[in-house]
């Protein structure tokens, strides 16, 4: 008895989803969702095997009906008899497989691209990305046969995204890539609570905006590959991605596990120093205009603050503020703080100064109370000298709390802070 094999060649009828279709062919085959762009190679893919006549037009039919084309081919081999042949010539029987009629093939052609996707998708099929992946290809002879001129110019047609750079998940949700979207965005939420809680832990500056550039600049360098891949071979999620995560079930699962712990991590930044929130909601006896935080951060002196809590190793916890300088104005501020109590501008000190900082300390007192310990400059000159004139706290709030800056300086000026401070190295 003859054998027909069902043979998929990555064909759809005309104006079917791929998508939809790619996950209903997994679901068919019982293959993995996340493997089904595979099926979409371009080559032959026998799906079916060694079936009876019939069977087999049944489920060419059914898949037909459901917008894939697939074909029909008598299998190679025969089925083993142990009984004798006869040898006498027998008729030869026309296959009862006729031609069936199905709606006009269609596999997605570049031609259907914008001019600029045109190219960038020409360079990913020159060196094979839909066969080889990322890696594989950065490794083709093609791409080791390339000058570097040509290498450079290759990387800068697919390298960069400058719509997924401004506008990130956005971008692949409207691209259709949709689940790429959702996980891109759990893992850069992760990487930037991570990222945000360990610099807290490293330096007082203000970070807040060095992970919205990273964002951007991973979706940048990620959208064209992932389209191509989405586009040419239907891949809705990587292929390195474990089966349970590509359904609805795994991405929800998913989504709420990587919250829970992007939750838990800003916890841990957050909450932990509960002085600082304690004294930026507090008010002064003196200023009971505005709360401490509301004024020290709205400070049009500096460019950015910070806040940290510091525990003594007697156990003394103090909240420090920093407030980096407009430097442009600090120096000329200074220069005319200097004239006013010196009587002489001194060019050479203010012109010196690369980096200027005031930082107040709030004493934490075991009664939940708290009091401002000191004010203090820190100016830099250059990367050897330092300057750290401590002030009279008072001059310091004066000029906080009405968002200005007179006092702070030129007490730095007075011949006592001259005597008692000096510049060390």
């Amino acid at each position: 008895m003859n054998s027909y094999n069902v043979i998929f060649k990555g064909e759809i009828a005309e104006g079917k989803d791929r998508h939809k279709l790619s996950q209903a062919l997994a679901k068919f085959l019982k293959v993995p969702e996340a493997n089904a762009h595979l099926l979409f190679s371009g080559k032959p893919v026998c799906i079916k095997k060694a079936l009876p006549e019939d069977e087999a037009l049944a489920i060419k039919a059914k898949l037909n009906t459901a917008g894939i084309i697939t074909y029909i081919k008598q299998s190679t081999i025969q089925q083993a008899t142990t009984t004798p042949v006869a040898t006498t010539p027998k008729k030869v029987v026309k296959s009862t497989i006729e031609p069936v009629q199905h709606a006009k093939p269609t596999t997605k052609s570049n031609n259907d691209l914008s001019i600029g996707w045109q190219e960038v998708f020409a360079v990913f099929d020159e060196f094979q990305a839909d066969k080889l992946g990322y890696w594989g290809a950065l490794r083709s002879p093609e791409l080791a046969a390339k000058s570097p001129k040509e290498i450079r110019k290759a990387q800068n047609t697919v390298g960069f995204n400058g719509l997924a750079f401004i506008f990130g998940s956005f971008y692949y949700i409207y691209k259709g890539m949709w689940k790429k979207a959702v996980y891109l965005f759990l893992f850069l939420m992760l990487l930037n609570v991570t990222i945000l809680t360990l610099a807290s832990f490293i330096t007082d500056k203000d970070l807040s905006k060095l992970p919205l550039l990273i964002n951007s600049v991973i979706y940048a360098l990620t959208a064209n590959y992932d389209y191509y891949r989405y586009y040419k071979l239907g891949e809705t999620t990587w292929s390195w991605i474990p089966k349970w995560m590509s359904g609805w079930l795994g991405l929800t699962s998913t989504a709420a596990i990587a919250i829970s712990i992007a939750l838990i991590i800003t916890y841990i930044r957050i909450a932990g120093p509960l002085n600082v929130a304690f004294v930026k909601e507090s008010y002064l006896e003196d200023y009971r205009q505005t709360t401490i935080g509301q004024a020290f951060d709205t400070w049009a002196s500096c460019i950015s603050t910070s806040w940290v809590e510091q525990q003594a190793s007697n156990g003394v916890i103090t909240v420090v503020y920093t407030c980096h300088m407009k430097l442009k104005d600090f120096k000329r501020i200074s220069k005319k703080a200097s004239e006013a109590i010196t009587g002489k501008v001194d060019e050479t000190f203010s012109s010196a100064i690369t980096r200027a900082s005031l930082k107040i300390h709030f004493l934490i007192n075991l009664d939940d109370t708290f009091e401002v310990n000191n004010a203090r400059w820190q100016l830099s000159f250059g990367k050897e000298k330092q300057y750290s004139p401590y002030i009279t706290a008072t001059n310091a709030l004066d000029d906080i709390f009405s968002n200005s800056l007179n006092k702070a300086i030129g007490e730095i000026f007075t011949p006592q802070n001259v005597l008692i401070n000096q510049v060390t190295k």
